[in-house]
């Protein structure tokens, strides 16, 4: 109940959020909310990699890549961060971190949901 729960509020502060920023977009148009859609993207396209046949730590991989990269940009771009070697290296770390912490709890949440899968075939 809980975890559906989390799921739902989620999923309503994403689109919730998803709706606010279109409004922004028809009122005042921003470089900014564009330039994270377009990382948000290249990220989402890099997911499909994991709809292959290559192996999932490489596809993983490549989503870490391309997100690290595409959200660095973003941030130079937008003069989030500035150019130095120092603050890119000190950002990209953070994305990774995050992207990390992200992908490891749907990891966990796969595997949370095949013993559960696995328990109720073994009921049967």
């Amino acid at each position: 109940m809980l975890v559906n729960a989390l799921k739902f509020i989620v999923q309503s502060v994403l689109i919730g959020s998803f709706i606010y920023l279109v409004s922004l977009m028809i009122l005042d148009p921003s470089k900014e909310i564009v330039s994270v859609w377009i990382a948000s993207l290249l990220i989402g396209l890099a997911t499909c990699a994991h709809l292959t046949k290559m192996p999932p730590p490489l596809a993983g991989l490549i989503q870490l890549i391309v997100g690290t990269v595409a959200f660095t940009i973003v941030a130079v771009m937008n003069g989030w961060i500035s150019a130095t070697l120092t603050d890119i290296l000190l950002y990209a770390a953070s994305i990774i971190v995050i992207i990390l912490i992200v992908q490891s709890v749907f990891i966990i949440m796969a595997i949370r949901d095949s013993k559960e899968i696995n328990k109720k075939l073994n009921d049967k």
